[in-house]
């Protein structure tokens, strides 16, 4: 029996985690309400007012954050695979069998060979 593992995308992470900072922020907010009972009442009401404001801000910001992030285009995502393909070839040809580079070829070597080679694809 198959098992997939499921990765989420960086745009996935990068949502969840303005959500998860929005959440935060509104159960800080929420706390400061519950509490704001302690308060006298000259203070009681500039406190509410202060907190709906910041709710509102975060919200708005929040919603910002999530239309700034920018969905991965299909070019792009193809060109990393293929500068992917490319480093296993060139990492394959500049390599002794027990992992170390071939004499006189250094990282740069076969950095720039998987450039050449992706340009071929």
């Amino acid at each position: 029996m198959r098992q997939v593992i499921y990765l989420a995308t960086a745009e996935q992470q990068a949502i969840a985690a303005i959500n998860a900072a929005e959440a935060l922020a509104l159960s800080n907010l929420q706390l400061i309400t519950q509490l704001k009972g302690i308060l006298p009442k000259p203070l009681n009401q500039l406190t509410g007012l202060a907190i709906e404001t910041n709710t509102q801000a975060v919200q708005g910001v929040a919603a910002v954050e999530r239309k700034a992030v920018k969905k991965v285009s299909a070019a792009t995502r193809r060109s990393r695979k293929n500068l992917s393909k490319a480093f296993s070839q060139a990492n394959s040809k500049l390599r002794l069998k027990n992992g170390q580079l071939r004499k006189g070829k250094t990282q740069a070597d076969v950095a720039r060979m998987a450039q050449k080679l992706r340009k071929k694809m």
